[in-house]
């Protein structure tokens, strides 16, 4: 069985966000995503990835906090969810 990653404060750092802003080229965006992350970590954003060589990944958060214009209660709004390659 693969690992799954579960993206915090303390790793993100260290860790490939395996988005589309992986390219050397895209390294500013990069940055900018993961400072993005670290500041929803408080609202609630989980991001968790498979430890593959490959675009695995779901990122979603409470809906109270989901940053478009979505109203509800005890759900949970999914921003994004990549599975590519061997892992479809």
């Amino acid at each position: 069985m693969v690992d799954i990653i579960t993206l915090n404060h303390s790793n993100i750092d260290d860790e490939h966000i395996c988005c589309s802003l992986s390219d050397k080229k895209g390294e500013c965006g990069v940055y900018l995503k993961k400072k993005w992350l670290k500041d929803r970590f408080e609202d609630g954003l989980i991001f968790s990835k498979l430890n593959v060589r490959g675009k695995v990944f779901i990122e979603y958060i409470p809906i109270e906090n989901a940053w478009v214009p979505i109203e509800g209660n005890n759900y949970m709004f999914i921003n994004c969810f990549w599975i590519s390659g061997k892992f479809k």
